[in-house]
């Protein structure tokens, strides 16, 4: 599920943002995911199993001040047993499409306000394009306190399927202990935890990277017994990911990543109210992504 994600409101700006313009602005990926299947349980007496796996492009655009991100993903979904023919819960594939992005001004030495926004239309390949939109709006106050750390505080108010829009708080704390070593630990609503990169080799052509955190996706679903349904996606990857650059350039470059979930939740809800879910737990996936930087 976990995209690099970077979802409705999980701000590109925490990597993309530089003091000067970068000199490759646009990076362009496509990747391919896949989950294994696993045995659902906490569903009450339903039973069966459940099995994901995802393909899509990405386009980013990276400015000073600015950066706006283009997402395009379909989700396989694919189920078995009695899980399969349950009008509450089960569901075809997905798709998600976000425009994300923001925009900053100085204010004040090593500070500055970002402003915050996405779009995004996430649904089951029959579900309404309409019915199927979000949106999310906020802002953010930007400074640096010391050498090696930036750090960014604010709110986002994102809207939600069949639920009331939800104030977020946004966290993000980067830190630079060494030229070949970044952390950064980030709260945003969709991506909740730890983070971290490690460059390999003094070119940084290959870096290292490390994940655990709370993350998330939603989708608006076809119409069940009873009427309009949403499932709301919540999981926790143990991640590992390598990224090599391809040629002296610094232009192509691949990367593999593999992620252990250790929890995984799928709630469906209504009209504000729960009508029910499942989790899987113990579920390996594995990432491939080709990209280049122009």
């Amino acid at each position: 599920m976990t995209k690099t994600c970077l979802p409705l409101l999980a701000l590109i700006a925490s990597a993309s943002a530089q003091t000067a313009p970068a000199p490759k602005p646009w990076i362009a990926m496509a990747d391919f995911q896949a989950t294994r299947e696993a045995t659902i349980s906490n569903a009450g007496p339903l039973a069966g199993t459940f099995e994901r796996s995802r393909s899509g492009v990405e386009l980013i655009h990276e400015g000073p001040d600015h950066a706006l991100d283009l997402e395009l993903y379909r989700y396989e979904n694919r189920m078995t047993g009695p899980l399969a023919a349950d009008a509450t819960r089960a569901y075809g594939d997905t798709e998600d499409f976000i425009l994300s992005g923001f925009g900053q001004t100085a204010w004040g030495k090593d500070a500055h306000v970002q402003l915050i926004g996405a779009v995004e239309v996430a649904g089951e390949t029959e579900a309404d394009a309409a019915e199927s939109f979000r949106w999310g709006l906020g802002g953010a106050y930007r400074w640096k306190p010391g050498a090696g750390w930036d750090v960014a505080l604010g709110l986002m108010v994102q809207s939600r399927f069949e639920m009331a829009a939800l104030p977020i708080p946004y966290v993000r704390i980067h830190w630079d202990p060494s030229p070949d070593l970044r952390i950064e630990v980030r709260g945003t609503g969709l991506q909740n935890g730890f983070y971290a990169r490690w460059f390999a080799t003094a070119d940084k052509a290959t870096s290292v990277d490390l994940a655990c955190a709370y993350e998330t996706l939603t989708f608006r679903l076809t119409e069940g017994a009873g009427g309009p349904r949403a499932v709301a996606i919540g999981e926790v990857p143990l991640r590992v990911g390598v990224t090599q650059f391809l040629e002296p350039s610094g232009t192509w470059f691949a990367r593999v990543a593999y992620a252990y979930n250790v929890f995984h939740r799928e709630s469906f809800r209504r009209d504000g109210e729960s009508i029910g879910a499942f989790e899987t737990g113990g579920t390996p996936v594995l990432t491939v992504r080709v990209g280049a930087r122009f």
